[in-house]
């Protein structure tokens, strides 16, 4: 895993780790990392309280997860490229069909609308959300997706990757014109 150094002590009492130390990064969560501090217990920095050290530049490419699922034919494959232990802001969801032009993409910072949206006024915010972070679940590994309601009582929720980029089930929602479970506001 990557390394980090600790560039703001935000727990002025704490012992397991000073300004300037290293550490290896044990997991991640939407608001930073996890490390071990130096006494051996768990611990859960924020974004603000560390920066990335790489000492290999080429190994940046070869530490990012892929996730395939298949569409709705068999040639065609969803794919998503979550660098491990970037800043939430970075990462995004691209999917592509043969490599051509993006089908379905939701980058963080995108606004969605969930496809019941059809059935409210477009003067509300019901069922609009705003995409917080792609991240991975540190002890499943299962990717997910944190997005915040743009209505009270503005929820924050966590939800599979798979079944967020997923599409709609058109037999259980025939009036539906929407093709995917959530797609980019315009």
């Amino acid at each position: 895993m990557n390394k980090i150094k600790i560039i703001k002590k935000n727990d002025e009492y704490s012992s397991e780790y000073q300004i300037g130390d290293t550490f290896e990064i044990e997991g991640t969560w939407y608001g930073g990392v996890h490390i071990i501090g130096k006494t051996g217990a768990p611990v859960s920095l924020d974004k603000d309280e560390y920066i990335y050290l790489d000492a290999n530049p080429e190994n940046k490419a070869a530490s990012t997860s892929v996730i395939s699922h298949p569409e709705s034919s068999a040639s065609t494959q969803t794919s998503t490229v979550i660098p491990e232990a970037q800043p939430a802001s970075t990462l995004s969801a691209n999917t592509e069909k043969n490599n051509a032009e993006p089908l379905h993409e939701i980058h963080v910072g995108d606004i969605v609308r969930h496809f019941k949206r059809e059935w409210v006024s477009e003067e509300s915010t019901k069922y609009l959300y705003n995409v917080l972070a792609f991240a991975e679940h540190t002890e499943t590994g299962e990717k997910l997706v944190v997005y915040q309601a743009m209505y009270a009582p503005f929820k924050i929720c966590a939800r599979p990757y798979d079944m967020f980029m997923s599409e709609v089930d058109h037999q259980k929602y025939p009036g539906i014109r929407q093709q995917w479970r959530f797609e980019v506001n315009e």
